[in-house]
């Protein structure tokens, strides 16, 4: 299977949420910028600032989101000490907080408290990381046009700033931020270009004389650029340079020895990008080595999205190894996992809706409890009604239900007697008319489609294929339409719906897999959309098929004394 690989500059969250991509990684480097934790009391108010900037550093090496009171305390105690980048910094993290909670309302408020401060002050340019927030939140909403205007204000007010090392990690954050823009379009060419110029102005910078603070924003800008363009090598360089990839991704590597300290703030996501290069590459003990560093990080630094991802792919790995033993331990990690927060975001919408559902009652006036009451009864009468009608569909339903689930019996057999019978069929359609020599060879590079299982990659799209075949995509429309009479979405359907029931009637493991294990595993994001191309597919949903596979299974041991799969 493919799985979501790490990237800082893409939104490709498999379950269609919002809120990642670009600013996942831009809020990650921005909280080493504006991050605090607590502070202690001294009275030597010159001592007092520098604990609280060694605070933040330690914070910064840590990587992880302070309590807001923590914030507040912090700022409160800057305030005492007239300590204005204090003050500033705490704001600009109650600001970035905000946002990732999804409050710009409250994250415009404290960037306005900053401002005010700032111009009071004359430390504008201390506003540049809340331009960059503010960037990222434009961006979260799909707001190109504000997002890039918030980034251009960022970098001009960061001019002022006397520190050239600053101005210098700014713009490279900017050429990062435009590689994120470019990620949004697919203009690979611009991903390549603004984020080797992102690397190459932070491999610019002289590290003799930086700050404690401006070491862990280098080191972690370096580290992370370096990441970015071994991905950018096998995603966006036609042809993808893997030899390219690799080293790049070594040299990231290399921090984690020569400056362990830096690396362990971007290590995740480094192992995490790794793994998945060395998984492409079919390199699947490296694969397994890197998904496994994930892991002992991860229990550090907790980040769930990427565990989820190292246990997948560990899980994946194994799997290919044939490791049964250890293919089944991180199945049932990586599918407790995930049904874990697929509870936790269908709790968040329950919630949601709960609180809409009492806002509404206390909105109902006295006067229309009458009117309630007799809509109630009417509305009762009617679901008696539909109650009854839905019994005797449910009778009707189930006849035909059964009906569609053996005729898929039955075709499951016929394929499964005569060895090649699909690839007979296939050829048998494709000579039913007379096709040029081009679209013949069309023909045979779908049928190496097909048998390649490239399907199942979830990013597979008209385009990609047509690319891939050398060919446009409206004549490789036209041909699938003319052989397949389907359209091809409905194609590929075919061919993943088709893949995973014959997983399901030949591997009995299969039928113990929970319905979103088994969409992700024919490459579908969304389990609703694979339970429809199911049913439009076979005519029966895919926890009918396994409940009647499971039970038809039963009656075959029971009477012959042992476990027989059905295909025999």
């Amino acid at each position: 299977m493919t799985y979501k690989k790490y990237h800082w500059w893409m939104n490709k969250n498999k379950n269609g949420n919002t809120g990642t991509g670009l600013t996942k990684a831009l809020f990650f480097v921005l909280s080493i910028l504006i991050s605090c934790s607590y502070y202690s009391q001294t009275p030597d108010p010159k001592n007092a600032q520098e604990l609280i900037t060694k605070q933040y550093n330690i914070f910064n090496l840590k990587g992880i989101d302070p309590d807001i009171n923590d914030v507040k305390k912090l700022i409160q105690q800057s305030e005492k000490l007239d300590f204005t980048e204090g003050t500033l910094r705490g704001l600009i993290m109650l600001q970035r907080l905000a946002i990732r909670k999804g409050d710009y309302k409250l994250a415009d408020n404290y960037t306005e408290q900053a401002e005010n401060i700032a111009h009071q002050k004359g430390y504008d340019y201390k506003l540049t990381a809340a331009y960059f927030n503010k960037a990222n939140a434009y961006l979260k909403l799909k707001m190109y046009k504000e997002a890039k205007a918030m980034v251009d204000k960022a970098m001009a007010i960061s001019q002022s700033n006397p520190d050239k090392v600053d101005k210098q990690l700014w713009a490279s954050q900017k050429y990062s931020f435009m590689a994120g823009v470019a990620a949004e379009f697919n203009k690979h060419d611009s991903i390549i270009y603004y984020t080797k110029k992102s690397l190459a102005t932070v491999e610019a910078i002289p590290t003799k004389n930086l700050t404690d603070h401006q070491k862990i924003i280098y080191y972690h800008f370096l580290i992370f650029q370096l990441m970015n363009m071994g991905i950018s090598c096998t995603e966006s360089m036609k042809p993808p340079r893997a030899d390219l990839a690799e080293s790049y991704f070594k040299k990231a590597l290399s921090y984690s020895t020569t400056q362990p300290q830096y690396f362990k703030r971007a290590g995740i996501e480094v192992y995490e990008s790794v793994s998945n290069f060395y998984f492409e590459q079919k390199d699947y003990p490296k694969a397994i080595e890197y998904s496994k560093k994930v892991l002992e990080l991860e229990r550090t630094n907790r980040k769930v999205e990427e565990r989820l991802l190292a246990l997948g792919r560990l899980k994946d790995s194994y799997g290919i190894l044939k490791n049964n033993d250890e293919e089944r331990k991180y199945l049932k990690l990586y599918t407790a996992l995930k049904d874990s927060t697929d509870n936790v975001e269908r709790k968040a919408i329950v919630n949601d809706a709960r609180n809409q559902i009492s806002k509404s009652k206390k909105e109902v006036t006295a006067e229309y409890k009458e009117d309630r009451k007799n809509i109630f009864l009417v509305s009762a009468g009617v679901i008696v009604l539909i109650l009854i009608a839905a019994w005797q569909y449910s009778i009707y339903g189930k006849r035909k239900y059964r009906q569609k689930y053996d005729q898929l019996i039955s075709k499951l057999n016929n394929e499964n007697s005569v060895q090649g019978t699909e690839i007979e069929k296939k050829e048998t359609v494709y000579n039913n008319a007379i096709y040029s020599e081009t679209e013949q060879k069309l023909l045979k590079k779908l049928q190496a489609f097909e048998a390649s299982d490239k399907f199942l990659k979830p990013e597979i799209s008209m385009n990609l294929l047509a690319s891939h075949f050398k060919t446009n995509a409206t004549y490789l429309s036209k041909i699938i339409n003319k052989v397949k009479n389907q359209n091809f979405n409905n194609y590929i359907n075919s061919l993943r719906i088709n893949y995973i029931t014959n997983k399901l009637y030949n591997e009995k493991k299969y039928r113990e897999y929970k319905i979103s294990y088994l969409a992700e595993e024919c490459g579908y994001a969304s389990t609703q959309v694979f339970v429809i191309a199911f049913k439009n597919e076979h005519g029966v949903t895919p926890s009918y098929f396994i409940k009647q596979l499971k039970s038809d299974s039963d009656a075959i041991e029971s009477t012959d004394g042992k476990v027989t799969d059905l295909s025999v």
